[in-house]
């Protein structure tokens, strides 16, 4: 989760206010002193799976920025993850676009050489916008729009290996407990003739819905220094969570949702 022992990533009026907190009778000279600053982006991909929504998985495309601080073991962080290009959905009668974003807040602190404890605040959301085959062959613009939204907060661990001339490998382990909410469209193939007694499925929910949702976050990161202040890292990242629905008496449970991540990336520290 954190780049190495000194440094991690959050914009500085944030970072600025968030030094001063934790340390109220430092001299301001002295906190700007031992702050060190870093900022930095990193590119790669980004996989989605809702079976439950979805016939495939979605690929992105996608960038993640970040910025932040560290002071005295204490590590404030901030990364907006986003999709570069719009991932082609093909579903068994739709076609259509999808995105995403991620933001997250961290702030841990540094217990030893090799651990660390962090928490914070995340929100992502993937938007998608559907067209029934038919409709585009017969050049009609019905589009129907989809999101899944998830916000709420986390708490994890990671534990880092340094090698003198191989730079740091570092994992990572967080649970996320979060609120989803989920714009569901009407399937463009719905039957109008199908039965109204006939067992409510997950795929047939239409609105917006409210659920729960609560799952790990886990990865791997390898960070290299290029020069004194300059850092290559690569790093995979998992989150797989589960949601449970309620609607109209009729409970869904770990309706399974990941999104995966494999980015590279340079790092400038201040």
């Amino acid at each position: 989760m954190f780049i190495t022992k000194r440094l991690v990533t959050s914009p500085f009026t944030i970072v600025s206010a968030a030094l001063f907190a934790l340390s109220p009778l430092a001299k301001a000279d002295d906190l700007f002193d031992d702050t060190r600053i870093i900022t930095g982006v990193s590119l790669g991909y980004s996989n989605f799976s809702f079976p439950e929504k979805l016939d495939h998985d979605i690929s992105f495309p996608n960038a993640n920025l970040m910025v932040g601080a560290t002071l005295n073991g204490w590590q404030l962080s901030l990364n907006s993850n986003f999709t570069l290009e719009d991932a082609v959905i093909s579903e068994e009668e739709d076609i259509g676009k999808a995105s995403r974003y991620d933001h997250d807040i961290t702030l841990g602190y540094q217990l030893s050489e090799q651990w660390s404890i962090f928490t914070g605040y995340k929100l992502g959301k993937t938007k998608m916008d559907f067209m029934s085959r038919d409709d585009e062959d017969e050049g009609i613009s019905n589009t129907l729009s989809e999101s899944y939204e998830q916000d709420g907060f986390y708490a994890g661990a990671s534990y880092s290996w340094k090698f003198e001339k191989a730079g740091r490998l570092n994992i990572f382990l967080a649970y996320a407990l979060l609120d989803a909410t989920n714009n569901f469209g009407a399937n463009t193939d719905s039957d109008e003739d199908e039965e109204e007694d006939e067992e409510l499925e997950f795929d047939d929910l239409t609105g917006t819905i409210q659920g729960d949702l609560d799952g790990f976050s886990y990865g791997i990161s390898w960070t290299m220094p290029l020069s004194t202040n300059l850092l290559f890292q690569t790093r995979f990242k998992k989150n797989d969570y589960q949601q449970d629905i309620t609607f109209d008496g009729t409970s869904f449970k770990n309706i399974d949702e990941t999104f995966t991540t494999l980015h590279v990336g340079l790092f400038y520290v201040f």
